[in-house]
């Protein structure tokens, strides 16, 4: 089904005389410029500007970068020791965590007698550092724990781990509840009350560490991008200058020489690694690599990465990885399906069942949330006590709500849009009715899409590599859309032989509409007044050629999906 959007909700930019003459002053095209200056909102930009997000300059980025004073410290115990002995990592059931865990195992074992990792599954430790957990294993000989993508909120079992003679060292970006009291946790995040996301996921704080703080030669840390690209792009953190270089390097690493595991999901996927996207990591990949984690363990993610086994072992990884991933989508299909048959659906924020299993739902939520436009809480019992998930959409603070309820919470973290839970059995009922009435209160912020009044036939493939010069896009740095007025002389047409895809002709293009009908589009074509679209590049046997993609109809005066 194709959505359907008011044109009250669009900001419809045109190209101007100030495109015209920063494309004169700067390396850039008129429509490369016009993009630039929507995405920041007709600011007045200076050619030096648009120098510096085509090409930012990397190593200034980094100079510039600010982990801490926790990140000296960390230093400071990494060189007090010729070794580190039998290192333990422990990380998290998420690609951002998975990825810390590979990182830190290819930095920590060039100082290391051993290195394992542990990553705890979601049905039993939950998230976070479990002390019980952590204490069985350290029995087992570790001397140093390094712990990834979580730790930032549990000084206490830091501290009475490090009182036990552990030597620890802590790499995360998840809000912090309060200042820590142990002093080896670095983390660049502010505290819960501010309103800036974190700038790096875990993955990027532990290379920029490494990086800044010359653990590991920059020329090997160079490869190892493609698991800070892959992590950036699935915590969605905000693409500014800094993470549009970690994700840019990340995926040039990935097309020309990605390492065994990538590649064998690469070929799983039917994914050509020369032409790798950002929206193929965030779309296909990542959601295989997240999967495992999600309904069983993660460890069969963390083997892929690391190349584990002969090319047989890997490939057979990959596929299993891509096996996880399709049955999460069924689970997942199925609870959102029969969530949104409950008279729940539209009445409550809050939605609790006991069949449910808790590493899907986080999925399910952002869907539901972004479906309804509105806050929702999913939550299922596991191992004694109520796990959830919170998404919001923008206008809300995840992190900032669970704060006014942390008193009734037995452990939460997360970020400003999404977070996680945990509640003791017996305080659930007092925690959901809370949570109800504080997302309810939450006022949600209509979204307004910002797209370019430009017809289809005027970009060329040319001028879309140069846009593309823009990217890599994502959070805070959207690929942008474009608007043409809809004419008499349209043409809705069929695509494909099965009736369920149709494209509209403008002049001499074509705006494919995946997923609508022509008996869809032509229902609404009396009261369509235009066209948002995208373009992207296709290969046909051999050739780039540019194709357009529709993704919505303009109506006036009525918002309707």
């Amino acid at each position: 089904m194709l959505p359907i959007c008011d044109d009250e909700n669009l900001k419809i930019y045109s190209i101007e005389n100030s495109a015209r003459d920063l494309a004169r002053n700067a390396p850039c095209s008129e429509l490369a410029a016009a993009v630039l200056e929507m995405m920041k909102d007709n600011n007045k930009l200076e050619p030096d500007f648009v120098t510096d997000w085509i090409s930012p300059n990397f190593n200034k980025l980094m100079s510039g970068l600010d982990l801490g004073e926790a990140s000296h410290a960390a230093c400071e115990r990494w060189k007090a020791k010729s070794s580190l002995g039998n290192v333990l990592v422990y990380g998290d059931y998420d690609t951002d965590g998975v990825c810390a865990t590979v990182l830190a195992m290819e930095i920590f074992r060039n100082k290391a007698a051993q290195v394992r990792y542990f990553i705890p599954r979601r049905d039993v430790q939950g998230y976070g550092l479990n002390y019980d957990t952590a204490k069985q294993l350290a029995s087992r000989g570790c001397n140093t724990l390094v712990v990834v993508d979580c730790g930032t909120n549990d000084s206490e079992i830091l501290n009475e781990l490090s009182k036990q003679g552990m030597e620890i060292f802590v790499f995360d970006h998840h809000t912090m509840a309060a200042p820590p009291s142990f002093p080896v946790i670095v983390n660049p995040c502010g505290d819960v009350t501010s309103n800036a996301p974190a700038k790096l996921c875990a993955t990027a704080v532990l290379w920029s560490w490494a990086w800044k703080e010359n653990i590991a030669s920059h020329e090997w840390l160079k490869y190892a991008l493609d698991l800070v690209a892959l992590a950036t792009i699935s915590d969605c953190m905000p693409l500014n200058n800094l993470n549009r270089c970690l994700v840019k390097y990340g995926l040039m690493l990935m097309r020309r020489n990605p390492r065994r595991g990538l590649s064998a999901l690469f070929d799983c996927l039917g994914i050509d690694k020369r032409r790798l996207n950002e929206e193929q990591l965030s779309m296909r990949v990542i959601p295989c690599l997240n999967a495992p984690g999600r309904i069983s363990s993660a460890d069969i993610s963390v083997r892929a990465l690391l190349g584990m086994g002969g090319p047989e072992a890997v490939y057979n990884c990959a596929r299993d990885i891509v096996r996880a991933n399709r049955k999460r989508q069924s689970i997942s299909e199925k609870i959102a399906v029969n969530i949104s048959e409950t008279d729940e659906f539209v009445l409550k924020h809050v939605l609790f069942d006991e069949t449910w299993p808790i590493g899907v739902l986080s999925g399910v939520a952002s869907r539901i949330c972004a479906q309804r436009h509105s806050p929702v809480a999913l939550a299922a019992p596991v191992s004694g006590k109520i796990r959830g998930t919170l998404r919001v959409p923008v206008g809300g603070n995840a992190v900032g709500i669970l704060s006014e309820i942390s008193s009734l919470l037995d452990a939460w973290g997360g970020h400003r849009y999404a977070a996680g839970f945990s509640v003791l059995m017996q305080n659930w009922q007092e925690v959901k009715n809370s949570l109800e009435n504080l997302l309810a209160k939450i006022e949600i912020k209509e979204e307004v899409m910002q797209v370019l009044n430009i017809e289809p036939n005027l970009i060329t493939l040319d001028e879309w590599r140069r846009i593309n010069e823009l990217g890599p896009f994502g959070n805070d740095n959207p690929c942008p859309l474009f608007y043409t007025h809809h004419a008499a002389s349209d043409k809705i047409e069929p695509l494909g032989r099965d009736g369920k895809h149709s494209s509209v002709r403008i002049n001499n293009a074509k705006l494919l509409a995946f997923n609508a009908g022509l008996d869809e589009l032509n229902n609404f074509n009396k009261n369509i007044t235009g066209w948002v679209y995208h373009p992207r590049v296709d290969f046909w046997r051999g050739e780039e050629q540019i194709q357009f993609i529709l993704d919505y109809a303009v109506t006036q005066g009525r918002s309707e999906v």
